[in-house]
């Protein structure tokens, strides 16, 4: 029996916009590529916006330009080249351009939705072909151009077909006129509100046609609040995680600790994994702490710059002008090129704009120096400390009372021993030795518990989270967050 795809899902009523990545999570690393498709998917988004060409010899290609100005500054069109040639120097330049049933093949491994932006009308019938082939489910073809809507549909496209389009066209009347089943009004660059372009008349005038809505690509968050809000099947956005933040997700979770920031996705220890990690509504970033030979105060794992930066040296024998010309994202992705190793105070400023705390581990850095520098901006509930030196924290539980300490539990020789060290608010544990009666201890005493797990394990992270800690330190918080949305029981159930 030949397969034909369900078309009712786009008219599901009374659900919330689709987050639609476009073109892949494109705002942490190259557009139109499996690591942005991957990354998507990571960040929660349940449909992927793919741009399509042909190549010379016919192949699908998810690429957007129609020529390789972008990569390698000629006007090589794209149909003009094999996808073979397109490959090799698309991979050159670090970001391999996939083949259609390359995205179709990771789409249904993940179980996600794609919307097709068919740049060629000749492109379209190829995607229908492929889509088939692989019996794809849910998938929405989108053009710009009616004619090639219109031929599809008399053609008998068993996709729906969505019709593109900017400002000041009748958007509405065309897309009936080609036969669309879709509108996707393009009015990013309206103004500072597009949003309310969107009028109760324009939802009541696609619904008399039975026509769902897809708007443009939104960063903008009190432009794309007013979208989810509004009647849209869904939403394109280079942030899928702007539409499904933790807090909005699970209010009453634990309180998520992004270790080096949102580290598995981008540069460890950065001001972009730091702001990553706050973007999706994350709790505290965990950073680590060193101090250069002109006594700067910087955001560094390692007592070295050679693991994660260009530069080369122990961090305490170089002056801030050294460690500040070294490269800290590149060797993660090309992508990421210019991040620099940044200083306390810029990551301290990116929590307060975004209202995020930070749990500070001190290397090897003046404790008095890194509290009051933080203490300047951050209010004592904000901001936790912890060091593998001792002195360093009981020099801050001496100097600064009201500051906040962590300690590990893993160090002493029991729970009663670690609480009675200098008192610390938090108690961490790992997905080893955690355990329902080692929490209700330090609860008791009036701390909190955190687990500390930086492996992807889903079967580790589902025991974590069913221990309900007060907080979570991981490296891949949002498999975390995945399970917490299916789990409100275990939230319930915390004492």
């Amino acid at each position: 029996m030949s397969f034909v795809p369900d078309r009712s899902w786009i008219r599901t009523a009374d659900q919330p916009p689709l987050a639609i990545a476009h073109r892949g999570a494109s705002a942490y690393t190259f557009d139109n590529t499996l690591t942005s498709f991957e990354i998507a998917h990571a960040l929660g988004a349940e449909m992927w916006e793919v741009d399509l060409r042909l190549s010379a010899d016919g192949e699908p290609v998810v690429f957007h330009d129609e020529t390789m100005a972008a990569i390698t500054g000629r006007e090589d069109r794209l149909s003009d080249l094999s996808y073979a040639q397109i490959a090799k120097v698309t991979a050159a330049a670090g970001r391999r351009a996939p083949l259609l049933d390359e995205v179709i093949a990771l789409a249904q491994q993940y179980e996600t939705a794609l919307y097709l932006d068919a740049k060629q009308p000749e492109v379209m019938r190829a995607a229908v072909k492929r889509l088939l082939a692989a019996r794809f489910e849910r998938a929405i073809l989108g053009t710009a151009q009616p004619e090639a809507i219109a031929e599809l549909r008399a053609e008998g496209c068993p996709y729906p077909l969505s019709l593109l389009a900017g400002p000041g066209v009748p958007l509405i009347d065309r897309a009936v006129a080609c036969g669309a089943d879709i509108v996707h009004p393009c009015w990013e660059h309206v103004g500072e509100r597009p949003d309310q372009l969107l009028t109760p008349e324009f939802f009541a005038e696609a619904r008399r046609h039975g026509m769902p809505v897809v708007t443009w690509h939104e960063e903008r968050m009190p432009v794309l609040r007013a979208l989810m809000a509004k009647p849209v099947l869904g939403i394109c956005t280079d942030q899928p995680e702007l539409m499904r933040r933790y807090r909005d997700r699970v209010p009453n979770g634990p309180q998520i600790v992004c270790h080096r920031g949102l580290c598995t996705l981008t540069p460890e220890n950065t001001l972009a994994s730091a702001q990553a990690a706050y973007s999706v509504g994350y709790d505290i970033v965990e950073i680590d702490l060193q101090q250069t030979s002109d006594g700067h105060l910087v955001v560094h794992h390692d007592v070295t710059m050679d693991r994660t930066t260009t530069g080369s040296g122990a961090i305490r024998e170089l002056p801030l002008e050294e460690v500040r010309k070294a490269d800290a994202g590149i060797k993660l992705s090309s992508f990421h090129k210019g991040q620099k190793v940044p200083l306390l105070r810029e990551i301290v400023d990116c929590a307060h704009r975004n209202g995020g705390g930070l749990y500070v581990e001190l290397k090897e850095a003046d404790p008095i120096a890194v509290v009051e520098e933080v203490s300047k901006i951050l209010p004592t509930e904000k901001v936790f400390y912890w060091s593998f030196c001792r002195d360093y924290l009981a020099t801050i539980a001496s100097k600064f009372p009201q500051s906040r300490l962590m300690a590990r539990a893993e160090d002493y020789g029991s729970v009663e021993e670690c609480l009675a060290d200098l008192q610390p608010d938090i108690v961490e544990f790992n997905a080893t030795n955690a355990d329902p009666e080692s929490i209700k201890k330090v609860r008791r005493a009036g701390a909190q518990a955190m687990i500390a797990y930086k492996g992807n394990d889903i079967e580790v992270m589902g025991r974590v989270v069913d221990l309900s800690p007060d907080l979570l330190n991981l490296n891949y918080p949002y498999l975390a967050q995945r399970l917490l949305e299916k789990r409100p029981q275990v939230l319930l159930d915390a004492e």
